[in-house]
């Protein structure tokens, strides 16, 4: 394309126009002044907006002249044209209602419209056509087309070439991602559980009844711990047991209780043990007896508070009266229908044993976990699986974020989660229905809202990816959302608010709205901080250094980009950010 230096721009005749009155006006237009802003042509949000100032210089303009200019966008290659819309100005004796240029003073005009971006005008010209037409003769006349600016720089369209760089791409197809939001976890690591027991005894008594020696959580218990001390994964820490009484009768006889039902629990488990041949039940350490109140005064405490007795609040004020457990038991028993109940339903649960095996369970490896999440899930704890499917890949992350979503059922994050797994790999109906799953359990949730709205996203759906961030943004202004929401300025032409968006981090897009915005300098400090290979990232590299007049980094950094991805030769090749490169040597080497 021709290069083009706009200030004074001469309108060429192409009808004689001899006789009518605006001869003179044909032979001084060269004196006609011509103001394109900005210059070349600029696509923003999807829109191409033309502001041409035309300045007639005094005595110039006919009294009794009409000018009806119009301007066109045409392609590089001349087949396609877009008509703007027209004006007419008029002299000062025309009785009409158009803006009118005085004779005596001259005067200038703002013209302003806009059209949409269409892809075959992104090498063009913006030319201006006039007809001529003296008032009252009817003969109208044309004047030759003027080139006054090139067309056009789209620029923030590389947007989504930066979402690419700054958070990959969706599935096979080569659409950038926006930001997504998943909860992980750490690597869990070993960690204390318990196997408890509990043998309950009659009132007043200290032997074990046959029927709590023969119940099914017996066996059950004894089975646990046999299995948890042949486990090479597990540490066996100790086994106890805890005794206690009911806050009623005697002191002394409580207290003797406590002893009695202690020994009897220990001596029958042990001779259970050893009966099973567990490991070290010939220890004597191997079930100990802790140290337990007299009666347990904060076991019937908690029973009471999680009952349904009716009086039970009066009951807690009693113990927060008085500490003595004789006044206690008195006060408590002179409600004679109160106190029937605890006889019945509370104080039978005081009368027991507990017995607790402690363990510690080994840390398992990454690939253990993923092993384990896929063929038996139900052997890890919550957080194990939860960060098997986080750290495995492929179809292992989809079956264990199920396997992890079909036990845990009223937790949102594997939902969440399983959902972005179906938006990177492009499966969105998938990705929709999570998040529906999701939304179920916690509706106000901003991470799931934010991942709705990259939902929308990737189906196209801008206006309604646009509505998820912001309302994502009212719970939770996270880096990540304000990311989002900083392409959505972007696309917008709020580069301003762009910047702001992004906030601290350095990013592609971060780099992009600073240089849209006019910031070119902290634009190029901003995408050096940023660390790829991609071709678009030393392309962007390209047109900052020709906003900066670096001739070197506009060779450098094209012919980088083009060495990584041939394609964007095409693109470089009519990008008029590059327009005072075009008749260079070098560049044209490098495009060509």
């Amino acid at each position: 394309m021709k290069k083009l230096t706009l200030h004074f721009i001469a309108v060429v005749l192409i009808f004689a126009l001899a006789g009518c009155g605006l001869g003179k006006m044909v032979d001084n237009a060269k004196l006609i002044q011509y103001q394109v802003n900005p210059s070349p042509l600029e696509m923003h949000a999807e829109n191409v907006p033309v502001e041409v100032t035309v300045q007639f210089p005094a005595k110039y303009f006919h009294k009794k002249a009409y000018l009806v200019i119009t301007p066109y966008i045409k392609s590089d290659d001349g087949q396609n044209e877009i008509g703007l819309k027209s004006q007419t100005l008029q002299g000062e004796k025309v009785k009409d209602n158009n803006p009118v240029i005085p004779y005596e003073a001259g005067g200038s005009y703002a013209y302003r419209d806009t059209i949409p971006y269409d892809q075959a005008y992104r090498m063009s010209d913006l030319e201006l056509r006039i007809g001529a037409n003296k008032g009252g003769n009817g003969k109208d006349f044309t004047f030759g087309a003027v080139k006054i600016a090139d067309g056009i720089i789209t620029t923030p369209e590389l947007v989504d070439e930066g979402l690419k760089i700054d958070n990959g791409t969706l599935g096979s197809s080569d659409k950038g991602l926006m930001r997504m939001i998943t909860p992980t976890v750490e690597l869990p690591k070993s960690r204390t559980e318990t196997q408890s027991l509990v043998l309950y005894y009659p009132v007043q008594q200290s032997n074990l009844p046959a029927k709590e020696q023969s119940k099914e959580q017996v066996t059950e218990f004894l089975g646990n711990v046999k299995d948890l001390k042949s486990n090479p994964d597990i540490v066996f820490k100790n086994m106890s047991v805890a005794s206690y009484a009911s806050p009623d009768g005697p002191v002394d006889l409580n207290s003797g209780l406590v002893e009695g039902r202690g020994k009897s629990s220990q001596s029958f488990l042990i001779t259970k043990f050893k009966k099973e041949k567990v490991e070290g039940a010939e220890n004597p350490d191997f079930l100990s007896r802790e140290t337990t109140p007299d009666e347990d005064w904060e076991g019937f405490k908690k029973a009471v508070q999680e009952s349904n007795m009716e009086d039970k609040d009066v009951i807690l004020r009693v113990l927060s009266m008085y500490s003595d457990p004789d006044v206690r038991e008195k006060e408590i028993k002179n409600m004679a229908a109160v106190y029937d109940e605890l006889r019945k339903d509370i104080l039978p649960q005081l009368r027991r044993s507990e017995i607790i095996a402690t363990y510690e369970t080994r840390q398992k490896t990454p690939q253990e976990l993923m092993n384990l999440g896929s063929t038996n899930p139900q052997s890890l704890s919550q957080l194990e699986l939860f960060y098997a499917a986080q750290v495995s890949e492929s179809t292992q992350k989809e079956t264990i974020y199920k396997n992890y979503n079909n036990t845990y059922t009223n937790d949102w994050k594997g939902f969440n989660n399983l959902a972005v797994y179906y938006i990177e790999n492009d499966q969105l109906d998938d990705a929709e229905g999570q998040l529906q799953k999701a939304e179920a359990i916690d509706a106000n949730n901003a991470v799931v809202i934010n991942n709705f709205g990259v939902l929308y996203w990737a189906k196209g759906d801008y206006a309604k990816a646009e509505e998820y961030f912001k309302k994502a943004a009212q719970i939770d202004p996270n880096d990540e959302i304000n990311y989002n929401l900083g392409v959505i300025c972007i696309k917008n032409a709020k580069y301003a608010d762009a910047v702001k968006k992004f906030g601290s981090t350095p990013s592609f897009n971060k780099s992009l709205a600073q240089t849209l915005s006019g910031n070119n300098s902290e634009a190029v400090t901003t995408l050096n901080s940023v660390k790829s290979e991609e071709a678009y990232y030393f392309y962007l590299k390209a047109v900052e250094a020709a906003k900066s007049t670096d001739n070197n980094g506009v060779l450098t950094n094209l012919r980088t980009a083009i060495q990584k991805d041939g394609s964007i030769k095409d693109y470089a090749r009519n990008d008029m950010e590059f327009k005072n490169y075009f008749e260079d040597e070098t560049f044209k080497s490098i495009v060509q």
